[in-house]
């Protein structure tokens, strides 16, 4: 069995002449250290990060926390013939995942985690997982805990978020287009942990919110003027029975000031999501996960004066036209 990867020219770092750094996330689905010792999930996972230029990804749904070790030893190490052939720079990569569990699943407990590439300038601050209890007290092993870290990249201080929201209905073909009862079953985001994320700034959300961005369980996150960048219509699943998806369950939502860095470009990533060597119920070439990863691209060395745009924004100023 051979693998067929996209043929691609990737970013670079570059968009019209400027610097940019594309921030992304993933839920690899009931990601084992099993499931990454399978060189079809290693070879998708690597390749689709270097082949789409992503140099930061929020990871969701880690059933062990050393699972994603082995990705970021396939970057470093390139065990696999396409990571060895790649002709570019393959970066210095770092992994770290939450020291507690994020969420529950029928599999036991799961984590989140993030992966990002040294070289590009990405260093990260610190890290901890928020949880409802260390806000109000009435927390319980239900309730969704956030993954925070603070990243510095390029000349930007961002706050980000990984999020993963539990829905009743699995990522796949049990939830269909026009099912809202199945969205109206996915947790509320927990707005004591928003309260706390408020002097954030610049704020990242990113991960598997299990609904559509305009469903009414996210209406805090847009009372916040928080912005989702993946519209409904635009499907963020897959698998090899309906490879063009059929629901919007994953995003990355921006606080105002980072509308002002964003570079316009989003994109949900589906080709290279299968491979020859990963099992596909009683046969083969299946997907990494049942979601797809969601890639946004933003400038990262700006001026003092546009420094100080991003943080007059944060502080709810109001700008003259001649700032704006």
């Amino acid at each position: 069995m051979v693998s067929v990867r996209p043929d691609v020219e990737p970013l670079l770092g570059l968009r019209d002449g400027k610097s940019v750094v594309r921030l992304g996330s993933w839920s690899l689905q009931d990601f084992s250290c099993d499931k990454a010792n399978n060189p079809g999930v290693r070879e998708v996972v690597s390749m689709t990060l270097l082949e789409n230029d992503i140099k930061l990804l929020a990871v969701q749904d880690l059933l062990e926390r050393e699972a994603l070790h082995k990705i970021c030893l396939e970057l470093n190490q390139g065990t696999l013939a396409s990571v060895r052939r790649w002709k570019w720079p393959q970066g210095l990569w770092k992994s770290i995942v939450s020291d507690k569990p994020t969420g529950h699943s029928s599999k036991g407990r799961i984590y989140s985690g993030f992966l990002w590439d040294a070289s590009s300038g990405i260093d990260l601050k610190d890290a901890w997982v928020l949880e409802s209890a260390a806000v109000n007290g009435n927390g319980n092993d239900a309730d969704p805990r956030l993954y925070l870290a603070h990243f510095s990249v390029g000349s930007l201080e961002l706050t980000v978020v990984n999020v993963h929201l539990s829905t009743t209905a699995a990522a796949g073909e049990s939830i269909s287009k026009n099912n809202s009862s199945e969205e109206a079953k996915c947790q509320c985001f927990p707005h004591s942990l928003l309260e706390t994320l408020k002097g954030e700034q610049p704020l990242l959300l990113l991960g598997d919110f299990g609904c559509s961005p305009q469903s009414s369980e996210l209406d805090v996150l847009r009372k916040e003027k928080l912005c989702a960048l993946v519209p409904s219509t635009q499907f963020t699943n897959i698998s090899t029975r309906t490879p063009q998806g059929t629901c919007c369950l994953d995003n990355i939502w921006l606080s105002r000031s980072l509308k002002k860095v964003y570079t316009g470009h989003c994109l949900v990533v589906r080709e290279g999501l299968t491979n020859p060597w990963i099992p596909d119920n009683w046969s083969w070439g299946g997907v990494a996960s049942n979601h797809c990863p969601v890639v946004a691209e933003f400038y990262t060395h700006l001026s003092c004066k546009e420094l100080s745009r991003v943080a007059a924004v944060d502080r709810g100023e109001v700008l003259s036209k001649h700032e704006r």
